[in-house]
């Protein structure tokens, strides 16, 4: 399956294992959910999150296995950190260029895709990291603020 568009299906764990393999990432049954679990649900967790909604289907993970997965991704460039938040950081597995939306009422952090950006002044230099966040509010909660 191919990682920088939105998938028309959801991965399955085989999917899963035969990416880690491929990104030479050992397919632990900790790592294969917390994978899937990136790619499927596309809400930019943090590890926190992660924790939290994987121990009520798999109890005996624990937060470390969360974090250094986390960490193995990140190394391994499965993964790419969202940092909309100075203090927050999140992960998402979508690894094409992208920006970020997050809206500043309800939490959540949306994808947006970006066609035709100009940028200008930046002759001579060399840029290794690319990053565009927005803030503001989503249309659910802006429909919910006018009521």
């Amino acid at each position: 399956m191919e990682l920088n568009k939105k998938p028309s299906k959801r991965w399955s764990l085989e999917d899963v294992r035969e990416y880690l393999t491929k990104h030479n990432i050992r397919a632990s049954f900790y790592r294969l959910k917390i994978f899937e679990y990136l790619i499927n649900e596309r809400t930019h967790p943090t590890a926190e999150e992660i924790f939290e909604t994987l121990k009520k289907e798999i109890p005996a993970m624990s937060r470390g296995t969360v974090y250094n997965t986390l960490k193995l991704f990140l190394e391994k460039k499965i993964v790419q950190l969202v940092n909309v938040e100075k203090n927050e950081a999140r992960y998402d597995a979508t690894l094409s260029w992208h920006g970020h939306f997050k809206c500043l009422r309800c939490g959540k952090v949306f994808d947006v895709h970006i066609e035709n950006l100009k940028l200008s002044g930046l002759d001579g230099f060399e840029i290794y990291e690319k990053h565009l966040d927005l803030k503001g509010l989503c249309p659910s909660c802006l429909k919910s603020k006018k009521i």
